[in-house]
């Protein structure tokens, strides 16, 4: 479910469930959070590039595992999910994610926790969560767009195309879908030509010294999740959207 490319010193990730829009099936989060910590002690590695394989970046958490599993297996689910953004967020080397298609919900968030966002006109990015009666992870996200637009985005769900994240510092740069790749691996060998150890604790610093709880706001956004996953409102509203989703298929 996940390929992985060395070119160089990159790290290049590609999660691999075209037919799912890379829904964050459990064994994808499984290979994504491994291989990640392997990179973070391999001193081979300066940088990391995560994108999409076929026309979609994420489609955010697999909805067959959150609709389908008791409580309790939700829960261990949400937490390796939790697991991995950290992971991703907390990675020694800089990720830049590639985003060649639609952010959506969990989707977004990964795209969220990378350093650097590059993506083609095709992309989409929504938090979708509070339409299936979940909360969003507004963490880091309001560091980086600003915490009345992150608001906005939280509480109303709509989708936002390429040039209102652009506008908005959601992503960098944006490039025609036959260059993005390209632009993604050159940018990732520019930041791994750096000498290692000072781009290493560059991004270390540019994260802990506006970060200095990250535990706190992650226990915090995990508990409001867990709690909605309980909600009438939540069961409801994504067995609507499961209906949905099925013919729209």
């Amino acid at each position: 479910m996940l390929i992985t490319e060395r070119r160089g010193a990159v790290l290049l990730l590609t999660l691999n469930r075209p037919d799912k829009r890379n829904a964050l099936h459990p064994a994808l989060i499984a290979e994504l959070t491994a291989t990640l910590e392997e990179a973070a002690i391999d001193a081979t590695v300066n940088a990391v590039v995560i994108t999409g394989a076929g026309s979609s970046f994420c489609a955010g958490l697999d909805l067959e595992t959150v609709l389908q599993s008791p409580f309790s297996d939700k829960v261990a689910y949400l937490e390796t999910v939790f697991a991995m953004f950290q992971r991703i967020y907390t990675q020694p080397q800089p990720v830049i994610a590639a985003v060649n298609g639609p952010a959506m919900a969990g989707g977004f968030d990964l795209a969220a926790m990378c350093d650097i966002r590059l993506c083609t006109p095709a992309a989409i990015f929504a938090q979708t969560e509070v339409q299936l009666g979940l909360t969003q992870m507004i963490y880091p996200l309001y560091k980086i767009i600003g915490l009345s637009r992150a608001k906005e985005l939280a509480m109303t769900g709509d989708a936002i195309n390429t040039e209102e994240a652009y506008r908005i510092g959601l992503v960098n740069h944006v490039y025609v879908a036959e260059e993005l790749m390209n632009e993604a691996l050159k940018l990732a060998e520019k930041l791994a030509s750096r000498p290692r150890q000072a781009l290493i604790e560059t991004k270390r610093l540019t994260r802990e010294l506006i970060d200095v709880d990250t535990q706190t706001a992650f226990r915090r956004m995990g508990k409001a999740i867990r709690d909605r996953l309980q909600s009438e409102e939540h069961a409801q509203t994504a067995a609507e959207f499961a209906a949905k989703l099925k013919q729209r298929n």
